[in-house]
């Protein structure tokens, strides 16, 4: 059995997709999936907690995991990118950059969310700064995906999260160029003399 930490959103919309991938190649895997936000994930880990690692990493926002000690691989990629609901015509109700006058109605992720400061991020270098007003708050992708597909504002996703929404004309992209690329990256602790690797 192979037991996996990620965070919430890649456990529910890229891993499923992943393992059956993997399975394709090397048969049935007996698994056991522990969610929770990108911090627990590594230090379940670095805890011993769990076989392998898998999360999102960026340059300015890098997983703090020493490459001494962790091997790595890159599984591929992700983009950011802000979604609101659509109208009868498969238009988003809004668009960013919004205005000063009229603030676009936001759902955000909490401060310390991985995804949060990644959007925080976004937002610092955007051009031309996009105006928006704060209306709800959550660390889950999951939570802003459906209030946004409820109308409540617009929420960064990652893509990989609203595919089927977005075919279906539930939600639309409010923003082609305030988007951010991150990789899906999987670690598994090194194997050593003293503790040799798993088959």
């Amino acid at each position: 059995e192979i037991d996996f930490a990620a965070p919430h959103t890649l456990s529910l919309t890229w891993f499923p997709r992943w393992l059956t991938a993997i399975e394709k190649g090397f048969g049935a895997i007996r698994s056991r999936l522990i969610a929770g936000n990108v911090h627990d994930a590594v230090m379940r880990l670095v805890d011993g907690g769990c076989d392998l690692l898998l999360c999102y990493h960026h340059a300015r926002q890098p997983v703090q995991l020493d490459p001494q000690r962790y091997d790595m691989l890159l599984l591929g990629h992700e983009t950011l990118l802000p979604y609101a609901r659509c109208d009868r015509r498969g238009v988003p109700e809004h668009v960013l950059p919004g205005s000063r006058d009229h603030p676009l109605p936001y759902l955000s992720y909490g401060e310390n969310a991985y995804l949060g400061r990644m959007v925080t991020m976004l937002i610092a270098d955007a051009r031309p700064a996009p105006w928006l007003e704060r209306r709800h708050e959550t660390d889950m992708a999951e939570g802003l995906k459906l209030m946004a597909m409820n109308g409540h504002g617009v929420a960064f996703l990652p893509a990989s999260a609203v595919g089927a929404e977005v075919k279906a004309r539930r939600l639309a992209c409010a923003g082609e160029a305030y988007r951010v690329e991150m990789e899906i990256r999987l670690y598994r602790e090194a194997p050593t003399p003293g503790r040799p690797a798993r088959r």
